[in-house]
């Protein structure tokens, strides 16, 4: 009997440090899972946003697209489904302690590593001997990446609803660096004016505004209106990827396939060399998986489709800008998806 109840006791110390076991083995797991980007989800968003701009392109060939939809299409964008995704973030997010720290975090982030983007390929383009005018432009198209037009929508889709949000918090850093650095480099009177920071009063900020103060009051929204910025923030990608494609057919029907000599350099720095030095700093800060895989994937971002409009306004050159911008892109259709594999290799 004595025996009998040894094995038993010896049997019920080896299953329960089997359970445990297999607790901490399904722990590791999940704990895998949530600190590792889903390629499957970044691969088949970017496809998906592939064939939409291929879409958009094919609906050009058939439409002539007048600057008169492309402005409809670009208010429908950032002035209404943009804003959606910021306050569906906020509205469909339980707001802890947490999130605001992140969305804290996100922002000191995107100021610091806009500034040191900037400075990184100001660097390169002085010891490749780019003269210097045309080094600051090379800086410019190089540094800053489309966080607003293509990367919010893009980590809504991957991210959900506070993906989306802390995007938002992102590109809101780049516009404070946009309106003010970038704007003092491209100016040949080399003077800053404060009326240059009215360009930061945008829709997309007042969202942000709004749904954080919601958030900090306590008020919570009724439920048209959660149902309402849903059903809106679902425009933004697919409406960005249709505006993009629609942009092609006439761009190279009016001036073909065009290169400049240079246009390794913007491509190469915004779509591979910026987003890896972004993985490896980042690997070393103690940053939450969110915050951290939100970051890597805005870095690597195709150049800003802004650089078009304050190249023409302040240094006459707007079809530098252009060209580097389409073949961005489109190439970062590619690059894209591979610096995700990059990181989920590295986890």
């Amino acid at each position: 009997m004595i025996y009998l109840s040894i094995n038993i006791e010896f049997d019920l110390l080896l299953f329960d440090r089997y359970v445990d076991l297999v607790t901490i083995k399904l722990l590791l797991s999940e704990l895998r899972k949530e600190t590792t980007m889903d390629i499957y989800v970044v691969a088949t968003s970017i496809m998906v946003m592939g064939i939409i701009i291929a879409i958009g392109a094919t609906l050009a060939f058939k439409v002539e697209i007048t600057t008169e939809i492309k402005h409809v299409l670009i208010l429908i964008i950032l002035n209404i489904a943009v804003p959606s995704i910021i306050l569906n973030g906020v509205f469909n997010t339980e707001v802890t302690t947490q999130l605001l720290h992140q969305v804290v975090i996100i922002f000191g982030l995107s100021v610091i590593f806009h500034l040191g983007a900037l400075l990184f390929a100001w660097i390169l383009s002085r010891l490749l001997r780019f003269e210097s005018t045309f080094a600051k432009k090379m800086t410019i198209l190089a540094a800053l990446g489309n966080t607003g037009f293509i990367g919010i929508p893009l980590c809504a889709t991957i991210f959900g609803p506070v993906g989306g949000l802390l995007a938002a918090i992102f590109d809101a850093g780049l516009d404070i660096v946009l309106f003010s650095v970038v704007i003092y480099m491209l100016q040949s009177e080399k003077r800053f004016q404060f009326s240059q920071l009215k360009a930061l009063i945008n829709i997309p900020l007042l969202a942000i505004i709004i749904g954080l103060t919601a958030v900090i009051t306590g008020v919570e929204p009724p439920q048209f209106l959660r149902q309402l910025t849903s059903m809106l923030s679902a425009l933004a990608a697919p409406l960005a990827m249709l505006y993009i494609g629609m942009l092609l057919p006439p761009l190279f029907q009016k001036r073909g396939f065009l290169f400049y000599k240079q246009i390794w350099f913007p491509l190469g720095v915004r779509l591979l060399i910026i987003p890896i030095v972004t993985m490896l700093i980042i690997s070393l800060l103690p940053l939450d998986y969110l915050v951290s895989n939100i970051v890597i994937i805005l870095s690597a971002m195709p150049t800003i489709m802004l650089a078009t409009v304050l190249f023409a306004r302040y240094s006459n050159d707007e079809e530098l800008a252009v060209i580097t911008t389409v073949y961005s892109t489109l190439l970062s259709l590619l690059t894209i998806p591979l610096i995700a594999f990059i990181v989920s290799l590295l986890n």
